[in-house]
């Protein structure tokens, strides 16, 4: 039923221009991938609408829950509700631009799964993280983090399978939300820098991670043979395998 609904989107005059953007941006195969993941990322972005907007009417309650070091209870349930809430509505609406590209490229190339595991790393642990060490007076909150993290990532995956496209989506879009957050910020001195290059540092090593993982679980067992210890037969053998001839009864 997705697949449907976003193949009817695609037809529609906003549905064409996205397309047209992620082509623009992602390359033809991957903009196929993530308009069927369209449905994903609205429904992610639908969460954080809300919450910025229950926030924006009530005068900015939910900072109150605010992920603040060392403070526990109210400090470590924010773990819950910083990523959910940026400092202001403009910082919101800016912020939405490099989070959405990274998020629209991760779910074209790895999925739900991958989209999952690096939202849990960044907001999860890399929370965890900042919650330990970072400064007291320091303000944890917003996307900001899950860009570090998916912007690290990108890059540092895109190095090692030397796709420029993802090397400069992942570095272009973290770039882009340290000036902005310098920029819009109230006071540039309460961002919790050291929350983002935790988890800036987790993406970037998650991505390292997978890459080794990938190489060891290699399926194909002849490209961890040397080619000088294949024989001449061997190499035969591999080529035109014998025939199997079955026994007359």
């Amino acid at each position: 039923r997705i697949m449907v609904s976003n193949t009817h989107f695609s037809s529609t005059p906003s549905g064409s221009f996205i397309h047209s953007a992620l082509c623009l941006l992602f390359g033809d195969t991957l903009a196929e991938a993530a308009m069927e993941h369209l449905s994903t990322y609205a429904v992610m972005l639908t969460i954080l609408t809300l919450f910025q907007l229950v926030n924006f009417f009530s005068s900015g309650a939910l900072h109150d829950v605010d992920l603040r070091p060392r403070d526990f209870p109210v400090g470590f349930v924010g773990l819950l509700v910083s990523p959910l809430v940026e400092e202001s509505f403009g910082m919101f609406v800016f912020n939405m631009i490099p989070f959405s590209i990274q998020m629209l490229y991760i779910l074209a190339r790895g999925g739900t799964h991958l989209a999952t595991v690096l939202t849990f790393l960044g907001s999860g642990v890399g929370g965890i993280l900042t919650w330990l060490l970072a400064r007291q007076d320091s303000r944890f909150c917003g996307v900001g983090p899950l860009i570090a993290t998916y912007g690290l990532y990108l890059t540092v995956s895109g190095f090692f399978s030397e796709k420029k496209r993802e090397m400069i989506l992942g570095s272009g879009c973290f770039i882009a939300y340290v000036f902005l957050a310098c920029l819009l910020s109230e006071n540039a001195k309460m961002i919790c820098w050291e929350g983002i290059t935790f988890c800036g540092l987790i993406g970037g090593g998650f991505a390292y991670y997978a890459r080794n993982a990938n190489q060891d679980s290699s399926d194909v067992l002849w490209k961890k043979v040397p080619d000088d210890i294949l024989c001449d037969d061997d190499e035969d053998a591999l080529e035109d395998p014998p025939e199997v001839v079955e026994d007359d009864l």
